[in-house]
């Protein structure tokens, strides 16, 4: 990972401290001559005539792991060093996301504050998630062409993973709380250009790979701390759509870490296949408008990006991080793997900009806390990037390791509940003896569907066969259209081979007057452009058989 420590120094703040290493990730990458040079200057600090019993031992640098355990402890000296090896990454994250420099300051001061209050927890936080981390990585590595030299992150990244979901997470809900004030950020309508206006300059370039609405997704949820469904209201699409692009959004951006090089991160290339990557563009898989209805529909690992970004509220949150904590281990592992890869992602851009806090912001963080007096000599004689922690064999994976375990199992069985007792669409719909079956559904460009409507159950699906297959990079794309007013949400694009595969369901037909099919040229566009290759009707009317366009009220009338 590229991330704020691995930078060059052309690259840094001109106030980084002076100790603080220009070119490694961590002390450990500092030459034999430069670290023998290190020990004699530490060495001089001493008087000669000290007693030989009254010289402190010379130790190893801890680590910022150990550093937060001591800080669990109540070790202030620990914790102002964990806040000058990382505050200048919270910081410029900060600034990137806040609209002024003050509202910044505070929101830094509240993730550290909060890290002293809960050091503890946080610290257990951070050795679960390093070892499933380690694990996960391991495991991926194994798969690798090249095993050995599969890249692996540093103890530094590793905080680094860990941290920055932690500082983005306390931003966004100062934000939606209203103590804070995100950064101003509008979407350009594309009759004059499309993107984002407000869009910081240092991330201008991490992002351009994305597609417009794209970039306003990420841009409105992960800088301005949106929920997917505040983000469909402020560039008028359909939530399924949105939560669509923001996963869409981070499979670019996978992608375009994947292509380097120097950079063979297993975790992404487990995340990111060519089959995404060439689908990527408003394929929703079936989203709905609900997150509840979406896990229970099977899309738990679909909504895992959604969830990195932070793009959902606290009730959709507890209800994703208890559908992976008891899910199947295989769905587990792929929800893990999904998250991590986000997070890499995330905090390699929104890292590789730190900007050094303002040396008051010590000041006012040690204030709040114990009475204990901080010897700021003992803090200043730890180095701030710390040694690296030798890598340690994990012992259980992080779903593993439960607490409460009645709780859990209790939740798991309501779980496994609600799952066997509700939605499985085509079964539902199956099974409604007045359900309306339309057989011989044709496609303009070959091919014929069936579809089965539930008026009772409200659902429905439409099932493909012998599709004609399309020239170029043409695409089918699936509408759900409204009745009288609202827009079109698109269901995603798909080949012929694609939609012979795939069984469109769609949960709340009464909600939609059709199911219509497009031939669109380019991928992942707003409105329905291309010829109309057939409407399947969600109510009943009067004909069946293929339609193209027209409501079903415009067609009473003639």
């Amino acid at each position: 990972m590229d991330t704020a420590s691995d930078r060059p120094a052309s690259d840094r703040p001109e106030d980084r401290p002076e100790d603080r290493p220009d070119g490694a990730a961590t002390p450990s990458d500092h030459t034999e001559d430069e670290h023998a040079e290190y020990v004699e200057s530490e060495e001089e600090t001493f008087p000669e005539d000290m007693p030989e019993e009254d010289a402190p031992e010379q130790l190893s640098d801890p680590t910022l792991s150990e550093l937060l355990a001591g800080s669990a402890r109540g070790d202030q000296p620990s914790f102002a060093t964990f806040y000058e090896a990382t505050s200048d990454v919270v910081y410029g994250l900060a600034l990137l996301m806040h609209a002024d420099a003050e509202g910044a300051q505070d929101s830094t001061l509240a993730v550290y504050h909060q890290l002293w209050d809960q050091a503890e927890e946080r610290a257990q936080d951070l050795r679960l998630q390093s070892q499933a981390s380690e694990l996960l990585t391991d495991e991926h590595a194994a798969d690798e062409v090249d095993p050995e030299n599969a890249y692996r992150p540093t103890e530094y990244e590793l905080v680094l993973e860990w941290l920055i979901p932690l500082a983005h997470q306390i931003m966004v809900e100062r934000f939606r709380e209203g103590v804070a004030t995100p950064i101003t950020l509008s979407a350009v309508p594309p009759e004059q250009g499309g993107g984002v206006a407000g869009l910081p300059e240092e991330i201008i370039e991490d992002i351009d790979s994305l597609s417009d609405s794209q970039t306003q997704a990420l841009a409105l949820s992960y800088l301005a701390g949106g929920t997917h469904q505040q983000v469909a209201e402020a560039v008028g699409a359909a939530v399924p759509a949105v939560k669509s692009r923001l996963r869409d959004g981070m499979t670019r951006m996978h992608a375009q870490r994947t292509t380097r090089e120097s950079e063979l991160d297993p975790i992404l290339r487990a995340a990111v296949t060519k089959r995404d990557v060439e689908r990527s563009g408003a394929v929703n898989r079936n989203f709905t408008e609900d997150i509840g209805s979406d896990v229970e529909h099977g899309l738990l690992v679909e909504l895992a990006e959604i969830h990195a970004l932070d793009a959902i509220d606290t009730r959709e949150r507890a209800l994703l991080d208890e559908a992976a904590l008891t899910a199947d281990e295989a769905t587990s592992r792929a929800w893990d793997t999904r998250v991590l890869a986000a997070r890499r992602t995330l905090a390699e851009i929104f890292t590789a900009h730190p900007v050094v806090p303002p040396s008051h912001l010590l000041d006012e963080v040690l204030h709040n806390l114990s009475d204990q007096e901080v010897g700021m000599g003992m803090v200043e004689s730890i180095s701030s990037h710390t040694e690296e922690a030798p890598k340690r064999e994990p012992l259980m994976k992080r779903w593993m390791i439960l607490t409460g375990l009645a709780v859990v199992v209790l939740a798991a069985v309501l779980l496994i509940w609600g799952f066997t007792a509700g939605q499985d669409i085509e079964a539902t719909a199956d099974g409604d003896p007045e359900a309306r079956v339309t057989e011989g559904i044709e496609l303009s460009q070959g091919g014929t569907a069936r579809a089965v409507m539930s008026s009772a159950e409200d659902v429905g699906y439409v099932d493909f066969s012998e599709v004609g297959e399309l020239e170029g990079d043409d695409t089918y794309q699936l509408w759900l259209m409204p009745h009288e007013t609202g827009q079109p949400s698109s269901l995603g694009n798909f080949t012929a081979e694609e939609l012979e595969e795939e069984v469109v369901t769609v949960d709340g037909i009464s909600s939609h007057r059709a199911l219509q099919i497009t031939v669109e040229d380019i991928r992942g566009v707003e409105r329905p452009m291309g010829e109309t290759v057939a409407e399947v009707q969600l109510r009943e009317r009067i004909t069946d058989g293929p339609q193209y366009g027209g409501s079903p009220e415009d067609e009473e009338q003639n």
